[in-house]
């Protein structure tokens, strides 16, 4: 059910795929490896919308939002990508890793309804079209190189250091090429582009690990759907931050978890041909911080519990930056009792504290602030009994 929009159309889809992955390796010599492969997909996909009920509300909605079938379509899509990897490792402690990776994704796209913007029978809607717009059958074709460069260093026994820089890709989906709303006929789009930078610092020991990673992405072409509902590559933005991850043995039956985010991610340019202005601002719906803390305690070697601290920073709502969501604490508790070798009884008890939260908060043009609203406490008791 489609119940964010007005007249909760039913979508109905299928997905058939046959992939083949196949790869190679080879020695170069004693400090070298030579790795070649290739991935294959052939992949056959079939969307149809469909609204029973007359759309309600105002008259505008009602004329363009019909009843009957909005979209019927298949799509074959090929996907071809051969790979390289050279892997070197030098005698003084370092390591080197080069790949590049080439996809070519096609996509034979078949229209099953009238095209255009009309209802299904061939009947115009009123304000000059309806709201859902089918393009006629088409081919696009996708071809993008994806290099890799690595450098690891071993310190000592303990501590390691590694940096890589890379670029990544994502063919558009068909449903942003194909699935079109109001006058777009045709969604003219490249691959999100994405290009990254990254240096880690990691060591473990007798009872403690860890794990510093610092990066810098610049994502282009990124597909947004502007308030026309148009789909377009119309975005650039910036990523920047720090992650933290590790684990200490506090006493014998005592470990203490970690994992934290630190990041600031940035619109680059305005968005709608300059008509969003938003350059410098937070991407919305992304937290600068965020992490996960857990505490495990086991008293005994059969009974092992475990209090968990789920952190969510504040952030922006809407890409203006003038909406909000104040981000949240949630705590997890989860004890478990190995009975013997085959009996195993756990209690999990999910949001102690009864947190009134959002798992995700955005802005719509329409309602203001909208909450895709968190579970209240709950508990979950449960046997489990393994008869091998």
């Amino acid at each position: 059910i489609q119940h964010f929009l007005p007249g909760l159309p039913i979508e109905d889809n299928e997905h058939r795929s046959l992939g083949l992955q196949m790869s190679g390796y080879h020695s170069l010599s004693e400090n070298a490896n030579l790795a070649i492969g290739l991935d294959l997909e052939s992949t056959n996909g079939r969307l149809q919308e469909f609204q029973e009920r007359p759309t309600a509300g105002s008259a505008f909605l009602v004329g363009t939002i019909p009843v009957g079938k909005h979209y019927d379509y298949e799509v074959d899509a090929t996907q071809i990508a051969p790979f390289v990897q050279y892997h070197h490792y030098f005698a003084n402690g370092w390591d080197m890793t080069l790949g590049l990776r080439y996809e070519q994704m096609d996509y034979e796209y078949d229209n099953q309804m009238i095209d255009g913007r009309v209802q299904e029978n061939g009947v115009p809607c009123g304000f000059g079209g309806c709201r859902f717009n089918r393009p006629a059958d088409r081919d696009d074709d996708y071809g993008d190189w994806s290099p890799k460069f690595g450098l690891r260093y071993r310190i000592n026994d303990l501590h390691t250091f590694s940096t890589r820089l890379q670029k990544g890709f994502r063919a558009p989906q068909a449903t942003e090429l194909y699935r079109l709303q109001n006058n777009q006929t045709v969604a003219d789009l490249d691959s999100v582009e994405i290009d990254s930078f990254e240096v880690a610092l990691e060591g473990a020991g007798s009872n403690w690990e860890y794990s510093v990673t610092g990066f810098y992405m610049d994502k282009q072409n990124e597909i947004v759907t502007d308030s026309g509902r148009l789909n377009l590559n119309d975005s650039d933005t910036r990523h920047k931050g720090v992650e933290l991850a590790g684990a200490y043995e506090l006493a014998d039956n005592l470990t203490f978890f970690a994992a934290f985010n630190y990041a600031r991610h940035t619109y680059e340019k305005d968005l709608e041909n300059g008509a969003l202005a938003i350059s410098g601002n937070d991407v919305d719906s992304a937290p600068k911080t965020f992490g996960n803390f857990r505490l495990q305690w086991r008293p005994i070697d059969s009974v092992l519990t475990e209090l968990e601290w789920v952190n969510m920073g504040d952030y922006y709502s809407n890409p203006e930056n003038t909406a909000d969501y104040e981000g949240h604490d949630v705590f997890n508790l989860r004890t478990s009792w190995e009975i013997n070798s085959s009996l195993n009884l756990s209690l999990n008890i999910l949001n102690i504290t009864d947190e009134k939260y959002a798992e995700r908060a955005d802005w719509t043009s329409f309602g203001g602030d909208r909450y895709f609203v968190g579970e209240p406490v709950r508990a979950f008791l449960s046997l489990n009994w393994d008869m091998n």
